[in-house]
């Protein structure tokens, strides 16, 4: 056979080289009978059939050739003779030939003509009624284009049809996603349905429907859908889809097995707990909700998410304003964490709830705590107006003692004027005559100590006079009144002069400070040099405003402290603090009302600084303004306002004001003006004092991340300290927290591991401090912290709050839990320590006992208590 197929092919080549193209057909034909599938017979057929144009029967062999090609896989070969002879034939190829082409195209990337071939091929497929056909091609369609809804929903209905219903199912799927995406949720909800009616045991056709009707707020139906895979599936996205349902459905200690199991296995659904808890309060279900907040403390503060446990527990208290038991975990949390302000505003909610409930015990003790963290806030006395017949009277007068002696109601207290004066209060718990002169030793004392620290010599002359008057002697029995004698260079008559002992706070003018007898008396003290009760009064009460605004940590504060009792202390209408240049706007301002009367807006305010200034100064500096018709002081209610401009010591420039202003016609007395200059000074120090702190604080931060300061400025930020906590009468406390076993861990780990570690335990204690608390990189496994304002007490309860926070910490090198000690000591003040004394005695105290802690074998806490004096 195979001699007469080449004979054949012989002659065909002869008859084409004699150009007898029919004989040459013929023989190709004939080898075409002997063998079908010859592919040089069928392309020379082929190509001869188009020379002689005859095109149809070309195409039938150019089409054979082409089936011949697909199957040895010699594609490309075949690509050219579909598109030169097939593609734009005008035979109709068959549906078979046509798909072959596609799938061609496919194998190439080329989609699109792909998509366009097996479209064609499924028409042609479905006019013969070859249905499966059909699918096959709109199946490969589908594959290549799988974001056209479109031809999913044409895949499904072909599917569907004729019985696939696991593939239409996966297409009607497909094209509810599509859907879903494109926010067309109720045509999604359609074609989910469509697809779980097909394959209800399919899980993710269950999942993506039951999302559906959650979305569609049918959560019951969700709910039904989902049982059936309950049991066996656990995954995150099934569990948390589930844990919506039955929360949607109110099904909460369903969802709560489903979503704490979640949580403790996968570590996930926390944002759905967070949903839960709030479910649950939205039911009165207070205890359910504290189990599960509580949980997601424990879990979160162990990752070091503190910061996003506030924040998503803030939305869950601002939606239940009104849950005492929300509240109440609120309280305990921002106490712990030392967020006073938010802990304040969450007290006072706990108390409206607790005397709404009855709950007066309760009520007492949120009143008192509220009293501890704000005397100053004016509502504390209407709160204890509403328990007055609710309580005994012993609890009455210890809290309103308290708030009296505070000097605190703000913007007028009703209260206050019902039931008495808080001096009455005062009154009525006077001290003992020998206590209030040892009081008022103290407080004159104290003030010379501040005038001579800032350089204010007449100041502090007039206070040294009027010591010597009241206490003539007094200096022989007091060695800290003696040696202000000496630094001021005045003595009283007959006083024994000494030279002065050194102390830093408190520097000796650069010129001697005038003798008595040429020294200016006191303008408070009136001409005769005569000091009457009420400048005495005025005296005492400038030491304990000072003392109050001292205690403040922000500049904000500062300035409510002084306008309030500036503003109580001379019974004014309105008192304004201002601080920041004159004219431009304030940069900070505070203001006192007294009852009944509204703040003033920005604006008045900036037009009454205007007009103050415009005003002639007394003797005293006081500025005095009268009030006429459409001022601005009439629009403000008053008719008459003193006040007195406050000097920056350093610049000599006006930084400030101090005004007080009454409703009435007043007659200012010169002690008022004194009153005002001397409380605006202390205010102004007091703030600049604490901006360079914090100015100091941001400058020697060492790393960015940490807020640590570097160990070079460890010693001049506890001078400036011990400075402030000698002027002002303050306790000041430092703490060391050490990684037990440092020095091996830093050998066998190395420098780099030990850094990362120690910025984690940094970051991870930086929430737990005060605005005040400065954080010291002390050795590279141990922290210090200074903490001004702060008791022996005070300093081991926070320092309980840093291991406990540091105690879930794992460090880098391995999941080993480490363990740390804390060294607490208190600085101690004696009568010849300076303020190096106090930081060298307190710096090797902290030292011993840190190496106490070491000796002990670690994990644990030493404080040493100050010694006796």
């Amino acid at each position: 056979m195979a001699v007469d197929v080449n004979k054949h092919l012989d002659r065909a080549k002869r008859f084409l080289e004699k150009n007898r193209v029919e004989d040459a057909i013929a023989a190709y034909l004939a080898v075409l009978e002997e063998v079908p599938q010859h592919q040089e017979a069928t392309q020379a057929l082929g190509d001869l059939y188009s020379r002689t144009e005859q095109p149809d029967l070309a195409a039938v062999h150019y089409g054979l050739l082409f089936d011949m090609l697909v199957d040895p896989r010699d594609e490309n070969k075949a690509l050219a003779i579909y598109n030169r002879f097939l593609r734009s034939g005008t035979v109709q190829q068959p549906p078979e030939r046509i798909a072959r082409y596609a799938f061609l195209q496919q194998k190439q990337n080329h989609a699109d003509e792909a998509i366009e071939q097996y479209t064609k091929a499924a028409e042609l497929f479905n006019l013969e009624s070859r249905e499966e056909d059909a699918l096959f091609c709109l199946e490969r369609i589908a594959q290549l284009d799988p974001e056209n809804p479109e031809r999913q929903l044409r895949l499904a209905e072909a599917a569907e049809k004729i019985s696939r219903n696991a593939l239409a199912a996966r297409a009607y799927l497909r094209a509810g996603q599509l859907a879903t995406a494109r926010q067309e949720h109720a045509d999604a909800l359609k074609l989910l349905h469509r697809a779980y009616v097909l394959a209800p045991q399919e899980r993710s056709v269950a999942l993506l429907y039951a999302q559906a009707k959650l979305r569609a707020g049918r959560a019951g139906e969700a709910v039904s859908i989902l049982e059936p895979f309950s049991e066996t599936e656990n995954d995150v996205a099934f569990a948390e889809t589930f844990g919506d349902a039955l929360l949607g459905a109110g099904q909460l200690d369903r969802a709560r097995e489903v979503l704490e199991r979640l949580l403790r296995e996968k570590n996930e659904g926390i944002s759905r707990l967070f949903e839960l808890a709030d479910a649950y309060a939205g039911a009165k279900k207070d205890n359910s909700a504290v189990e599960i907040l509580t949980t997601l403390k424990r879990r979160m503060f162990a990752d070091k998410r503190q910061n996003d446990f506030v924040t998503q527990i803030d939305t869950v208290g601002e939606k239940h304003p009104q849950s005492q038991g929300i509240l109440e975990f609120l309280s305990a949390l921002y106490n712990e964490l030392n967020r006073e302000a938010k802990y304040f505003e969450i007290l006072i909610k706990l108390f409206d709830v607790y005397v709404q409930k009855g709950s007066i015990p309760k009520a007492c003790d949120a009143l008192e705590k509220l009293v501890d963290i704000d005397a100053y806030d004016y509502r504390n006395q209407e709160r204890l107006e509403v328990l007055r017949s609710k309580v005994d009277d012993s609890f009455f007068k210890r809290v309103a003692g308290r708030l009296a002696r505070s000097s605190s109601p703000t913007a007028g207290s009703p209260a206050t004027h019902r039931h008495g004066s808080s001096s009455e209060v005062v009154t009525s718990q006077a001290m003992t005559e020998a206590g209030r002169e040892s009081q008022t030793l103290e407080d004159l004392i104290v003030q010379t100590e501040i005038f001579l620290q800032y350089s204010l010599h007449n100041k502090a002359l007039d206070r040294l006079q009027k010591i010597g008057v009241m206490f003539p002697g007094e200096e022989k029995r007091n060695a800290r009144l003696s040696n202000l004698y000496a630094l001021a260079n005045w003595w009283p008559p007959g006083a024994h002069r000494q030279q002065p002992s050194p102390t830093p706070a408190v520097q000796a003018p650069a010129q001697p400070v005038a003798p008595a007898a040429e020294a200016p008396a006191s303008a408070a003290a009136g001409k005769t040099g005569v000091y009457t009760a009420e400048t005495l009064r005025d005296l005492s009460k400038i030491s304990e405003v000072n003392q109050k605004i001292f205690r403040q940590q922000t500049p904000r504060a500062m300035l409510n402290t002084a306008v309030n009792e500036v503003g109580m202390y001379l019974h004014a209408t309105r008192a304004i603090a201002v601080v920041g240049a004159m004219g431009r706007p304030p940069e900070l301002t505070a203001e006192f009302c007294a009852p009944e009367v509204k703040t003033a807006p920005g604006a008045q305010v900036v037009l009454l600084l205007a007009l103050m200034e415009k005003a002639e100064p007394d003797v005293l500096g006081g500025l005095t303004v009268e009030s006429s018709d459409g001022s601005i002081l009439s629009e403000l209610g008053l008719e008459s306002a003193l006040g007195v401009i406050i000097t920056d010591k350093e610049t000599q420039a006006p930084a400030g004001m101090l005004i007080v202003g009454h409703a009435r016609a007043h007659r200012w007395r010169p002690n008022e003006a004194y009153f005002l200059q001397a409380i605006g000074d202390q205010m102004l120090m007091s703030v600049s004092h604490t901006r360079l702190r914090s100015l100091v604080r941001r400058m020697g931060v060492s790393d960015e991340r940490t807020g640590l300061l570097s160990r070079s400025s460890y010693q001049s930020c506890l001078l400036t300290e011990a400075d402030r906590a000698r002027t002002q009468g303050t306790p000041l406390a430092l703490a060391i927290l050490q990684i037990d076993r440092g020095t091996d861990i830093l050998r066998q780990q190395g420098e780099s591991p030990m850094e990362r570690f120690l910025e984690q335990l940094a970051r991870s204690l930086q929430s737990i401090l005060r605005q005040n608390d400065v954080a010291v990189k002390y050795t590279s496994w141990s922290l210090a912290f200074i903490l001004p304002d702060t008791t022996l007490d005070g300093a081991q309860h926070l320092a309980d709050k840093l291991l406990r926070a540091a105690s879930g910490l794992r460090p880098p090198w391995d999941a080993t839990q480490i363990t740390l000690s804390a060294g607490i000591v208190e600085a101690t003040a004696k009568p010849d320590y300076d303020s190096e004394d106090i930081v060298t005695d307190l710096i090797n105290r902290a030292e011993f006992s840190i190496e106490e802690a070491r000796k002990r074998g670690g994990d644990t806490v030493v404080t040493l208590d100050s010694p006796k004096v």
